[in-house]
């Protein structure tokens, strides 16, 4: 009996403090009321597309360039950065490299992944540039040849090179940098593929580079 005298009293007390404040009681059973409402309208506004079957993209060639490619910053050319720049065997890799993939580049060299740095900080040309090789391997003179077992790694810029020839819907509201790697899925999925326009895959363009 003491159990429920004790729940009588609560209820008493809270039925008398919502007496006391009449407008916070209409507020609290009228809101959630008007949420779900807001919810079911909105869930009835939006028109499903049933899609049966699977959707199939074309295979991309990796034999022909993108684009973008054949059109260079304007009054320059794309530039393909290596290190270090006083291996001759870097410069003949990179040298192949560039006469292989048949478009107006130069190639440029540096000294060290430092240098490289200050000129992409510090240097305006530097907005040409696509990528940089960089060969891990201490080079003690120019004329020595590549160790058999050859490493390196390839540095891109933070701004996308295609941020203008990925297709999608409006780039202006796409974001410039960055080539969202902390990211698994987009921020606001869709249902369907994320860029049904691009067979590419759309954003961020990791093939257009």
């Amino acid at each position: 009996m003491a159990v429920l005298r004790q729940l009588a009293l609560l209820l008493w007390k809270n039925y008398t403090l919502q007496k006391r404040k009449v407008l916070v009681t209409v507020l609290e059973l009228f809101l959630p009321l008007l949420f779900s409402g807001i919810l079911i309208w909105l869930r009835l506004k939006i028109q499903s597309e049933n899609v049966p079957n699977a959707t199939i993209y074309p295979g991309q060639s990796i034999q022909e360039l993108p684009l973008f490619f054949t059109f260079p910053p304007p009054g320059d050319t794309w530039e393909l950065a290596y290190i270090p720049s006083h291996s001759d065997a870097a410069k003949t890799v990179t040298e192949t490299v560039r006469r292989a993939l048949v478009i107006n580049m130069r190639v440029r060299g540096f000294p060290s992944e430092k240098d490289f740095e200050d000129y992409i900080r510090y240097d305006n040309r530097s907005s040409s540039v696509l990528a940089a090789v960089v060969f891990e391997h201490p080079f003690n003179h120019s004329k020595e040849p590549l160790p058999l077992a050859v490493k390196y790694h390839l540095r891109f810029s933070y701004t996308r090179r295609n941020y203008m020839w990925t297709q999608t819907d409006s780039f202006f509201l796409k974001e410039t940098e960055g080539w969202h790697t902390t990211s698994l899925f987009p921020l606001f999925p869709n249902p369907g593929p994320r860029e049904p326009t691009s067979p590419d895959g759309g954003e961020p363009g990791e093939k257009l580079g």
